[in-house]
């Protein structure tokens, strides 16, 4: 089962940089918006270059770093969340011979029918200079998570998000000025694999890396005095039963609908919203009934109605009007959805254009859809608002958009 189908959804909006000096402690935040695979896979790819990332299958697995992020210098007591989203894709015919766009990262590469395909995730801080080092000292943080890929849900969108504090009774004799890297590391293993070394493109048999979703790593490093405001409401009742299941040529624009809804201001109040840095936490589960596992795809934005599916997409840090963050996959009988997304400081075009509505916005395709197909928004969903941090949480951190230039 993917975790994909249903948006997601852990949201930090979190601006800020530097350590906990100060009366109050303080948050920072560092991002990876383009997603990335293994370097020897693209090279000699002559049909759209660097585009074409990928994540070699072996038998025994090769770690690649999707996401990097540098980390500050690491204190005691400090608290590490890492957020990622990314889409995998199991090669099947339609993504080496593809239809619905100009190219896929499958193609070139080397075929393969079999079922499943493996993947182990997991947060790493690693060591190295300009880049992070894989092979030197590691410390991994939290779990390692497993997924399987199959043909018949193969868009894999891997979701994860892990906390920890840094505790000095676990650290003794650990030198933390080693670290200097966060990264989201992917394995994927399938006993039948062919051989990968040297790793080409035309030699392997690969995962894609689905670069055009807009998808992030957020590496947040928070004192544990970070201030915190009074939370809105929860929803946990879908404003929608059902969701249209449409064909995947077709405008989704006309089946996508809000799941869940949060206010973040009354309208009186909207003004106090800029500035202010938001934690939600959200789960969507569905079920449906036809002859193939449609695609269920979802996205995050920060809207000025409870029912918009446009604003500013949340997903990444880009500010892109053109990435939504649109992620998801193919849902078999059943499936469940809990993946991660971060949001920088509200702006004041934000608060400008009247964007109070944190939304999950949420559709369903198929390539043979028929006229009338539905899969059913299922109960156990939520979306809430877990944590709400004042502007004085901390300052812009280095490279982060403080403009409104792109996001109207």
């Amino acid at each position: 089962m993917t975790s994909g189908a249903l948006a997601a959804l852990c949201i930090c909006a979190i601006a800020g940089c530097g350590g906990g000096d100060g009366d109050t402690g303080k948050v920072s935040i560092s991002s990876d918006t383009g997603p990335k695979g293994d370097p020897g896979l693209v090279k000699g790819d002559s049909a759209s270059g660097t585009q074409n990332q990928r994540v070699p299958v072996t038998a025994s697995g090769t770690p690649t770093a999707i996401y990097q992020a540098p980390a500050r210098e690491l204190e005691d007591g400090m608290r590490l969340r890492a957020i990622a989203n990314v889409t995998l894709t199991k090669c099947a015919i339609t993504d080496y011979i593809p239809h619905n766009r100009g190219h896929t990262a499958c193609q070139g590469t080397r075929e393969y029918g079999f079922d499943p395909v493996t993947i182990k995730t997991s947060f790493m801080l690693v060591g190295g200079e300009d880049q992070p080092d894989l092979s030197g000292p590691s410390k991994r943080l939290g779990k390692s998570l497993s997924y399987r890929c199959t043909t018949a849900i193969h868009h894999c969108t891997v979701s994860q998000e892990e906390e920890v504090v840094l505790d000095p009774h676990d650290l003794k004799g650990v030198d933390l000025s080693r670290y200097r890297w966060a990264v989201f590391v992917a394995t994927a293993t399938s006993p039948q694999a062919k051989g990968c070394k040297p790793a080409t493109a035309k030699g392997c048999n690969v995962l894609a890396v689905e670069t055009q979703k807009g998808t992030a790593m957020y590496w947040i490093q928070a004192d544990g005095d970070v201030p915190e405001n009074s939370l809105p409401p929860k929803d946990h009742s879908a404003a929608v039963k059902t969701l249209s299941v449409l064909p995947n040529k077709s405008n989704k624009n006309k089946v996508r609908r809000v799941v869940y809804s949060v206010e973040l201001a009354p309208q009186d109040s909207a003004g106090s919203l800029q500035g202010e840095q938001f934690e939600i936490e959200a789960k969507g589960r569905i079920r449906e009934r036809l002859p193939e596992a449609p695609d269920i795809a979802s996205y995050i934005v920060l809207s000025d109605s409870p029912t918009g599916i446009k604003g500013r997409f949340l997903i990444s840090d880009s500010y892109d009007p053109g990435k939504t963050g649109n992620a998801g996959g193919n849902c078999d009988s059943s499936c469940e959805a809990e993946a991660a997304a971060a949001i920088t400081t509200i702006l004041p075009c934000d608060v400008e254009a009247g964007r109070r509505y944190v939304n999950v916005v949420s559709a369903a395709s198929r390539m043979a859809a028929k006229p009338g197909e539905k899969v059913d928004i299922l109960p156990g969903g939520f979306l809430e608002v877990s944590h709400a941090f004042p502007e004085s949480a901390g300052d812009d951190p280095p490279g982060q958009r403080t403009d409104c230039s792109a996001s109207r």
